[in-house]
């Protein structure tokens, strides 16, 4: 069985990776901030991705659980927040680059660390943003544009380094999704104004990034390195 270490796993698209994987047959260590009290515990784990020791301690202990590193990753633990640039403190731009941007590394490198102690191959796939590649003056968020940029940049860097090991690293990058994250869905009248500008005038969903991913994550990708699949819609072509 294929080992699948998913961040961002309580909601959202993590949580629908989460779901696809579990289906296909992997098994799959979940990683968050938090979970619902409710949910079960077996396979989950709580870190701060943008903590290195944290990132550090959480990788040990799901390698430690499996008795062998992980044989991929779908990075997506993020954060998204709206506010113009000149209202945007240090604290906030730290928040949002520092778990978007920083953790996206952190992960990374941590995972990818296992597998080349371990010497076998794998796959890591980060979470882009169209908002890297579109300015949105109705929504403005430099900090979290700034962080989704940086993520296509390690992507390909990282794919340059240790693609001579055989482990893959690639980004899915999302249009507009309807998630917990996505506040555009709360304003009926900018929903509207955002459909008609979409080729496909709908939303995307979870499940159909989470499909993107586990592509990237398996050997059905076997020769795709360095690149981003973007899922949105038709967005960046309109």
């Amino acid at each position: 069985m294929a080992r699948l270490v998913v961040t961002g796993a309580a909601s959202g698209i993590g949580a629908a990776v989460v779901a696809l994987a579990t289906a296909e047959g992997w098994d799959v260590a979940q990683i968050d901030r938090s979970f619902p009290s409710s949910a079960p515990t077996e396979g989950r784990y709580t870190a701060d991705v943008a903590d290195q020791r944290e990132v550090g301690q959480v990788v040990a202990a799901v390698t430690s659980a499996w008795g062998a590193p992980p044989d991929a990753l779908v990075h997506c633990a993020g954060v998204y927040r709206v506010a113009a640039s000149t209202e945007v403190d240090t604290a906030a731009w730290d928040e949002v680059v520092g778990i978007n941007a920083r953790g996206s590394f952190f992960v990374a490198r941590a995972v990818a660390a296992g597998m080349l102690a371990a010497g076998t191959e794998g796959a890591v796939v980060l979470l882009g943003s169209v908002a890297s590649s579109r300015g949105d003056a109705g929504e403005p968020s430099a900090a979290y544009a700034a962080s989704k940029g940086a993520v296509g940049s390690l992507t390909r860097q990282l794919a340059v380094e240790w693609g001579p090991a055989g482990i893959r690293v690639n980004a899915v990058v999302p249009g507009v999704i309807d998630t917990p994250m996505t506040t555009i869905v709360e304003d009926a009248d900018a929903t509207a104004a955002l459909l008609t500008r979409l080729p496909m005038r709908r939303l995307g969903r979870a499940d159909e990034v989470a499909a993107a991913c586990m592509f990237l994550a398996g050997p059905r990708s076997s020769y795709i390195t360095g690149t981003e699949i973007v899922v949105d819609g038709g967005y960046l072509a309109s």
